[in-house]
Order: structure tokens, then C-alpha cells, then sequence
């Protein structure tokens, strides 16, 4: 794949059981900030609280090394401007109606035929999971490890009907690579604004909550 600009180092894996294993583990032995594990697939792929994510062939799964200059206080907004960053990225790139489900989960809402989309709640799925782990001090943060596990061209089971892919709501494939130096690109400049708002006072996320019973 070619450079990825602010990627400091890509581990571009086959197969792997998590990228935040693998990515926490680079993270203790001193990997630079902007180091990407990015894996084809994930045999025990997990999300926030344990749960786990289904991550077969054709989905984006990564995980990211940050090295913040912050406090441990700002890890839930950092993880929110995350979640913002992919549902603006997805509503981009395929043109669906997307939402932030806090603290983690970015949603979209499927299409109905005649090009009008339902308003009902059922109709939005789950597209993307935020994971952050992180280590540090009481006052600063040392390393964060930044999962992203997004439904791409991946096959979602039967057994997940809350969740979907970008391709089974459009219609058609995505390419992963560009999928990707998009998303980076766009997360580079959310979290850099992030970065230097010393204050804490930030851009709000402004794509809007789905209903409390959706996901």
C-alpha cells in the first residue's frame, strides 16, 4: 500500500485474533505514536466492555498508537470525537444518514425503496465500534491504543440483526485502502483540533443522536 502521510509505521497483518492486542503490545515496547496495525480479519475481535465484534474478511479493523499530551479526563472525549469522525466519514463516503450512538458506536440508517429513508428506529444499524485503551499516570496519559472496527464488505451474521455493512446498505463495495487514508486523514485533523483546545471546549460533535432504543 502506499505511505499513509503522518503514519509513522504500518503492520498490516492477514489475519489476527485483536488488533489491540497487538497494538497494546507494540505500545509497551515503545512503538512511535501514529503506528497502524491494520488486520484483513479478527478471530476474537472485541469491542468496549468485553463484547465481541465480528470481524470476518472484507470489514476495516484497526488500531492505532497514540501518544497525547493530556490528561486521563479527556479519554471519553477523545473517544466521542472518534465516533464522530467515522459517522462524518461514512455519511461522505455512501451518503447515509449517520449517528453517534455514545460513547462508541457510530450508526447508519438504512435506505428504503424509492430513495426515501424510514425515520423509524429500527432502521438504523450499527455500523462501527470505538475501542480506547489507554495507560498512564493520575494526571497524564502515556499511551493510548485507538480500535476501530468498521462493516464494510464484510458479511454480517443473521445472529447481529442491530448491526450491517456499508456494502449490504448501499449496494455495492468499497476499497479499504482508500476507505482508510480517508478515515486517518479526516481523525488526524479532529484530533489535532482536539489536541490544542487547552480549555476543553471543542467543536461538538454535531451529527445528531439516534433515538435512545436504536442499536
Amino acid at each position: 500500500m502506499e505511505e499513509i502521510p503522518g503514519i509513522s509505521q504500518v503492520l498490516r497483518l492477514a489475519s489476527v485474533d485483536s488488533t489491540q492486542k497487538v497494538g497494546r503490545k507494540l505500545a509497551q515496547e515503545g512503538a512511535p505514536e501514529w503506528t497502524l496495525v491494520w488486520a484483513e480479519s479478527q478471530t476474537a475481535g472485541r469491542g468496549r466492555l468485553g463484547r465481541r465484534w465480528s470481524s470476518g474478511p472484507g470489514g476495516l479493523y484497526i488500531s492505532l498508537i497514540l501518544r497525547p499530551k493530556m490528561a486521563p479526563k479527556r479519554l471519553a472525549e477523545l473517544s466521542l470525537i472518534t465516533a464522530d469522525t467515522l459517522a462524518r466519514v461514512v455519511n461522505d463516503v455512501t451518503g447515509l444518514k449517520t449517528a453517534v450512538k455514545p460513547p462508541n458506536d457510530v450508526l447508519a440508517q438504512a435506505p428504503i425503496p424509492g430513495g426515501a429513508v424510514s425515520s423509524q428506529t429500527e432502521a438504523f444499524r450499527k455500523v462501527c465500534g470505538i475501542l480506547l485503551e489507554a495507560t498512564g499516570g493520575a494526571n497524564s496519559v502515556e499511551w493510548v491504543v485507538l480500535g476501530v472496527g468498521l462493516n464494510v464488505n464484510n458479511h454480517i451474521p443473521k445472529t447481529l440483526p442491530g448491526a450491517a455493512s456499508l456494502s449490504s446498505l448501499t449496494g455495492r463495495e468499497f476499497d479499504l485502502e482508500e476507505l482508510l487514508r480517508t478515515t486517518i486523514q479526516a481523525f488526524q485533523r479532529r484530533y489535532q483540533a482536539f489536541l490544542t483546545a487547552s480549555n476543553g471546549h471543542i467543536e461538538r460533535p454535531a451529527v445528531p443522536p439516534p433515538p435512545e432504543s436504536a442499536g
